[in-house]
């Protein structure tokens, strides 16, 4: 996911070269450089341990956060130069995280009913919008039994083009309503600022 929109088609976000050139020109500038303000204040509603899943996860920072909070983390990215920046990160800062380079959309024949959290943030957004219902079943087999998806989605501002692809707040409940449970829905007042009033914060519960 790229803060502003790239000229490629839409297609070519399928495939792990576009990601990977991103990351070697230095045009992420979906990276905040710290983990999400909204994600550290989510404690109290997050169970207190387990094993947890973080989508694109790119140069680590959400998942060494909650490694260091006490849960087993996994993350994933598409390119390989962020999954090796994830890792010489997690290494300074003495975080116990598993990365992986993997196409998200192939996890299910190594993860299925794995994790007890899936924590989304800019990957949603980034893939080619025809795989919406796909992305939901992946998310789905990945949870254990009750397990949550938390996500924040963005960009909510109805924008053209993409990535980012805009989310659309009545899809995202249609979409996952139909095998999740959703128990939180809220519009964060600490996003960072260029994104603040375009995100919706939800934790959907796997029925």
């Amino acid at each position: 996911m790229t803060s502003q929109p790239h000229d490629q088609p839409s297609l070519s976000v399928s495939r792990s070269e576009f990601w990977e050139e991103l990351y070697r020109s230095g045009d992420t500038g979906w990276d905040l450089g710290a983990p999400t303000p909204v994600f550290m204040s989510l404690k109290h509603l997050l169970p207190p341990t387990g094993r947890m899943l973080v989508l694109g996860s790119g140069m680590g920072h959400d998942a060494i956060y909650f490694a260091k909070q006490g849960y087993r983390t996994v993350g994933v990215d598409f390119a390989a130069t962020a999954v090796a920046r994830a890792r010489q990160n997690a290494k300074h800062l003495g975080a116990d995280v598993e990365f992986l380079q993997e196409d998200f959309f192939t996890l299910p024949q190594r993860f299925r009913e794995q994790f007890d959290i899936v924590l989304e943030y800019v990957t949603f957004c980034a893939i080619d919008p025809a795989r919406r219902a796909e992305y939901c079943d992946v998310v789905h087999a990945m949870l254990t039994r009750g397990g949550l998806l938390v996500a924040l989605f963005f960009p909510i501002d109805g924008r053209p083009g993409g990535p980012p692809f805009a989310v659309d707040v009545e899809e995202l409940r249609s979409l996952f309503g139909k095998t999740f449970h959703l128990v939180h829905e809220s519009r964060p007042t600490n996003s960072v600022k260029p994104r603040q009033g375009k995100e919706v914060l939800m934790i959907w519960k796997k029925q």
